[in-house]
């Protein structure tokens, strides 16, 4: 695993095992395609430790929830949305992992797409 500082070190303990995110890890090629996973705040924390490195690990929402953004290489984009936690209950958190292509479409407004185009 290779950090943005470009130092190998080893995954933490509660990185998730998919084989779609080691793909991803290995090469953040576009043509593995969007894909999303559920998982615990344990291993949202792990996740973000495994590509970003320890700094900034606990900078996450509260236990009511919500949403972090972060850019990955090859202008892939991995989404965090926290759901809230009730009592000592682990909160579940959703991660959607978005390859540039993807986001491009998005970003077009749904008026815009869903406008018939005329015949030629």
């Amino acid at each position: 695993m290779l950090y943005p500082i470009w130092k190998p070190l080893p995954r933490p303990a509660h990185f998730l095992e998919d084989p779609r995110l080691e793909r991803l890890v290995a090469s953040y090629d576009p043509a593995i395609g969007p894909f999303a996973l559920s998982m615990k705040r344990r291993n949202a924390r792990d996740l973000r430790k495994g590509i970003f490195g320890p700094e900034g690990g606990r900078n996450v929402p509260g236990r009511y929830g919500g949403e972090m953004e972060f850019p990955l290489p090859r202008g892939w984009t991995l989404r965090l949305t926290y759901h809230e936690t009730f009592g000592i209950q682990a909160g579940d958190v959703d991660a959607e992992f978005i390859p540039p292509v993807s986001r491009e479409a998005r970003s077009i407004p749904q008026e815009v797409a869903a406008t018939p185009r005329k015949a030629a």
